[in-house]
């Protein structure tokens, strides 16, 4: 029977989804002196008239509030509008998808030394193709298309602390390295699947110094190579006390929150793809990640079981 969890503190839970809505959160005082102090230009070719932070919280109310590029610019001229602050220029809709290729966003605040313990998945983010129905009823064409989300977890906090995304082709161990590049602090432990026990996954896990808690398949066999210590080291431990025991052993279950910050991410801000262009579907799931931290800070359910 599957266990069930029911919020301890529901009044707490519930005040912080409604902060979640509010303009307030995303509107902060830093963005609007960035705006103000925007230099008045015309439009020129090749300058820069709207500054990295603008730009970043267009496309951040875009895809809070489900808006397509030219439904955000309306929203907010008439936000700006109803704060008496009219005299903004709001960026069109070209000007937001040329900027957004490319643009730096940090999806983590988390301060600089702490020591993490990291867990990693992927998932399948749609861009374009058929629709679920006609491909359960006729098959899956060649125009379906899917890209790769590739998430870091902090097991403590529930933070996203890296993101990446890639054509579907690439494996997840080769996005092992660049997912643990952008973790700001130490990486102590790192979580992943089957899909990690590869010799360049480990080897990049161990160059960050890093313990690798990551199961072995059951007829695994030990290689003396650089890096491959503590898969040895488990395969030993697996064959003396088993795999179900192991993986309690090192605490394997954490891993598992990888898989909830997946379905939190398709669930608050969708399984598909809006941009068109790789560079921008980039920019798109790093403000998605970083909305997720936002709404982490405002408060998360403390569930019990029951």
């Amino acid at each position: 029977m599957k266990d069930t969890y029911k919020p301890k503190d529901w009044k707490a839970y519930n005040e912080s989804l409604c902060r979640r809505g509010s303009l307030v959160l995303w509107l902060e005082e830093g963005v609007y002196r960035h705006w103000r102090d925007m230099p008045r230009l015309g439009k020129v070719v090749g300058e820069k008239q709207y500054s990295d932070v603008v730009i970043e919280f267009c496309l951040t109310i875009k895809q809070v509030y489900g808006l397509a590029l030219r439904q955000c610019t309306g929203f907010t001229k008439s936000v700006l509008a109803l704060m008496g602050l009219s005299e903004l220029v709001v960026p069109d809709y070209s000007t937001l998808c040329r900027r957004s290729s490319g643009l730096k966003i940090k999806v983590s605040q988390r301060p600089i030394g702490e020591k993490l313990h990291v867990a990693v998945d992927s998932t399948g983010l749609k861009v374009f193709g058929e629709g679920e129905w006609k491909v359960r009823k006729h098959g899956v064409s060649k125009r379906r298309t899917w890209r790769k989300l590739h998430l870091g977890i902090d097991v403590n906090s529930q933070e996203i602390v890296s993101c990446g995304l890639t054509e579907n082709s690439v494996d997840d161990a080769a996005m092992t390295e660049p997912l643990l590049s952008q973790v700001v602090g130490k990486v102590e432990a790192f979580y992943g699947d089957g899909a990690y026990d590869k010799k360049k996954a480990r080897q990049a896990v161990a160059r960050a110094g890093a313990k690798a808690i990551v199961p072995p398949p059951s007829n695994a066999v030990k290689r003396e190579l650089p890096g491959l210590e503590e898969r040895n080291q488990a395969i030993d431990r697996i064959g003396q006390i088993g795999r179900q025991a192991w993986k309690k052993e090192v605490g394997y279950h954490k891993r598992s929150l990888s898989e909830t910050a997946m379905y939190r991410y398709k669930m608050v801000i969708g399984n598909t793809l809006t941009a068109h262009k790789m560079e921008n579907q980039v920019t798109e799931v790093k403000v998605g990640c970083h909305i997720l931290n936002v709404f982490r800070g405002c408060g998360m359910s403390n569930a019990v079981k029951t």
